[in-house]
């Protein structure tokens, strides 16, 4: 009989010590994690919707303990709001014009938009993800704390106008532009002949379709986005930036992630990135059709037009030079395929 008390007693004890053994066999809770993305394009357009994908493929890969969260339409602010958004934690990461970052991060992250330094699609992929322009673009945003992981297709820029196609600098005398705040962008279009005017994006549409502004340049998507072409249905293929939207996230909120879970987010996002780059440049041409059937006129550059522009442009790698040094100039020219 004391035989079996004692085993009692001892089993009594060994469950008290495992009882209070702090998880030791019963593995606690784990944290989710909540990655919230803001962009101001469309719900419809292929940046927002490869947003979704990567919804269901990480919530899928982490058994639901990573959930993304996307701010389409500037649901989460105007650029510059997210911009600084992801530094103050209100979403994890953001998407837009480069110049959005750059004005953020300095001088040498403009170097993504110098114009004509990638004049094709094919061009910006080779030169971003084969010949190191991505590495030279987080270099240039390191100091200021932000992380390029991956970039979308925004599409190469071109020209929409209200009055007439471009075939030259004298074509875009008296024409009223709009850029984004980028002192790059202000000598490109003074260079080319036109009256660059700064504007948020949330006052395009009205200033376009008032008058406000004659013309814009920006990418193919947007122009199908917005429904551009119906108020301004003159649009000139002039190929002039690429134009990539940077997915951009704090480099202390990157560095903080659990190490179980951050290859699977990185690897998802580079999917997401890739696929939604094909599928951008697949739409292109549809853009286009459906410009044409609503009755706008399409006009390509020729070769000797583009070259000419080009040339137009030197004061802006001129001034460029003299503001980050023409050896960071130069380490973006040698990412150019030959």
């Amino acid at each position: 009989m004391k035989k079996i008390i004692s085993i009692l007693l001892v089993l009594t004890m060994v469950f008290a010590l495992v009882g209070c053994g702090g998880g030791g066999t019963e593995p606690e809770a784990e944290d989710t994690i909540l990655i919230r993305i803001g962009h101001t394009d469309s719900s419809t357009r292929s940046t927002n919707t490869a947003g979704l994908w990567l919804a269901d493929y990480l919530a899928e890969e982490t058994d639901g303990r990573v959930i993304v969260e996307m701010y389409p339409d500037g649901q989460a602010g105007d650029d510059p709001d997210m911009a600084a958004g992801v530094k103050l934690g209100t979403i994890e990461f953001y998407f837009g014009l480069a110049s959005v970052i750059s004005a953020i991060a300095g001088a040498e992250a403009s170097c993504v938009d110098l114009p004509y330094l990638y004049p094709t699609y094919e061009d910006w992929i080779t030169g971003t993800f084969e010949n190191g322009g991505l590495e030279l673009f987080n270099e240039a945003l390191a100091e200021a704390g932000y992380t390029a992981v991956d970039m979308l297709y925004n599409g190469m820029r071109n020209v929409i106008s209200r009055d007439k196609i471009y075939h030259n600098s004298e074509d875009f005398k008296g024409t009223k532009i709009r850029i984004s705040q980028n002192e790059l962008n202000v000598t490109l279009w003074q260079a080319m002949g036109a009256n660059p005017t700064p504007m948020a994006w949330g006052e395009v549409v009205t200033s376009l379709s008032q008058g406000t502004i004659n013309a814009l340049d920006h990418s193919l998507g947007v122009f199908n986005d917005f429904s551009l072409y119906e108020m301004a249905p003159y649009v000139t293929i002039t190929n002039h930036c690429s134009s990539p939207y940077p997915l951009v996230c704090s480099t202390e909120w990157l560095e903080s992630l659990p190490e179980d879970l951050k290859p699977i987010i990185l690897d998802g996002i580079h999917q997401m990135c890739e696929m939604q780059r094909e599928e951008e440049r697949a739409n292109e041409m549809e853009y286009l059709t459906s410009f044409e059937a609503s009755g706008a006129t399409i006009y390509e550059l020729t070769a000797e037009e583009s070259a000419a522009f080009k040339e137009l442009c030197k004061p802006a790698y001129d001034l460029w030079a003299e503001k980050v040094g023409q050896d960071v100039i130069d380490a973006w020219l040698a990412t150019c395929p030959e």
